[in-house]
Parts: structure tokens; sequence; C-alpha cells
């Protein structure tokens, strides 16, 4: 079980950190670029190669967690591993929201402000979530 829990902190650590590194070093390098084309370029495609990764650490923080959850199943009768499940359901949806609808419309080089604006918000959200996620999970840990 080491080797689970490892691999599920692991996870975190790489789509949290991920999230974080956008927001607090990307973004704010790119809103200084001059040139407004390859500032969407360079947002459009760490995004793009930023979601193959985060995707694959969310599928692993699924799966683990669901192997954690069989191993200690009286985590199911805890508040604070339900609400923790679901803000995992909710950061999830919100995921798929921003990676594949929200997004994509927002690095369209006809995008409105107003789309980009709303994919920004939908990540802050979620990186929220997330974080709140993990106070949770390191409450159910003792």
């Amino acid at each position: 079980m080491l080797l689970v829990r490892w691999i599920h902190v692991l996870s975190a650590i790489t789509w949290i950190g991920g999230m974080l590194f956008i927001a607090l070093v990307v973004v704010p390098v790119a809103r200084r670029l001059d040139d407004p084309a390859l500032k969407r370029r360079l947002i459009q495609q760490l995004g793009m190669r930023f979601r193959t990764v985060s995707w694959i650490a969310l599928v692993l923080l699924v799966l683990t967690g669901l192997l954690n959850l069989w191993a200690h199943p009286f985590l199911l009768t805890s508040p604070r591993f339900l609400w923790k499940l679901g803000l995992v359901i909710w950061s999830l949806m919100l995921s798929a929201l921003h990676d594949f609808v929200v997004g994509p419309r927002a690095g369209a080089p006809d995008a409105a402000d107003a789309a980009r604006l709303r994919a920004s918000w939908i990540a802050r959200i979620n990186m929220v979530v997330a974080i709140v996620i993990v106070l949770l999970g390191l409450s159910l840990v003792g």
C-alpha cells in the first residue's frame, strides 16, 4: 500500500503543482509579452501539454484513491472523506469543462476577452478546490 499512497501523492503533486506553476509563473510572464499572438500560442501550447500530464495524474489519483478506499473502507463513514469525495467529483467536472470546452474556446485566435476570463476563473476555482481536497486528505491521515 505504500506504493499506492506514493503514486497518489506524486500524482497530486504533479496536478496541483502544474496548476500553480501555470498560474504563478507562466501567466504572469505571458502577460508581459508584447506580441498577442505569441502570448496566445504560449498559453495554448503549454495548456495543451499540461492537459495531457494533468489527466494522466487525475486518472492515477482516481485509481489509487479507489485502491486506498478498498484498503480502508471505514473512510466511507467519515464526513471529511465524503466532503473530499464530493470535491473530487466537482474538480473532475471543472477540469473537464475547462480542458475540453471553455479552455479551447478561450485559446481560439478570435476568442473574446470574456471567454479567456471565464477559463481563467474556472482554473482558479479548480485550483482552490484541489488545495482543499489535499487539506481534507491530510486530515484523514492520522
